[in-house]
C-alpha cells in the first residue's frame, strides 16, 4: 500500500498567507527569496514551509545544514516561526521529540537541544545510515 502525503504542506499553504499577512516586511527582502538567514521572521517561516513542500514531493530527509536552520527556528521569539519550524522538523525526519511552540522557554530551550543533539548525531552526507 502507498504511503499517503502528509497533511501539513496542505496545512501550511492554507494557512501561511493569514501569518504572514499581519507581519511587516520593512526593508526586508521579498519573503519568498529570504531563506533562512533572513532578518525577518516571515522569511525564515517561508523558508520552511518550502522544506515541507519539497519533502511532500520527495520524501527524503532534508540535509543536515536545513535541520540546524529549522532547530535554530525552534528558539524564535515570533510564535508563529517556532511553530512551523516544530512542525516541519516532525514531518521531515518523523520524530517527535516532545517540543511544544507554546510552552515556557526553559521547555522549549531543552527540547529544541533534543533537537539539536539528534542532529548532530546522523552520520555525515553519504556515510553510513543507521
Amino acid at each position: 500500500m502507498g504511503r499517503r502525503p502528509h497533511p501539513l504542506p496542505v496545512v501550511l499553504a492554507m494557512i501561511l498567507p493569514g501569518l504572514l499577512a499581519g507581519l511587516p516586511t520593512g526593508c526586508a527582502p521579498p519573503i519568498p527569496s529570504g531563506g533562512f538567514d533572513a532578518p525577518d521572521p516571515a522569511s525564515r517561516i517561508y523558508a520552511a514551509v518550502r522544506v515541507a513542500e519539497e519533502f511532500g514531493r520527495d520524501p527524503r530527509m532534508p540535509d543536515r545544514a536545513t535541520l540546524e536552520h529549522l532547530v535554530a527556528m525552534l528558539l524564535s521569539a515570533d510564535p508563529a516561526e517556532r511553530l512551523i519550524a516544530g512542525d516541519t522538523l516532525r514531518l521531515v525526519t518523523g520524530k517527535d521529540l516532545g517540543y511544544d511552540p507554546s510552552a515556557p522557554l526553559p521547555v522549549r530551550a531543552a527540547a529544541a537541544d533534543r533537537w539539536a543533539a539528534w542532529v548532530r548525531a546522523l552520520p555525515p552526507a553519504g556515510g553510513p545510515s543507521t
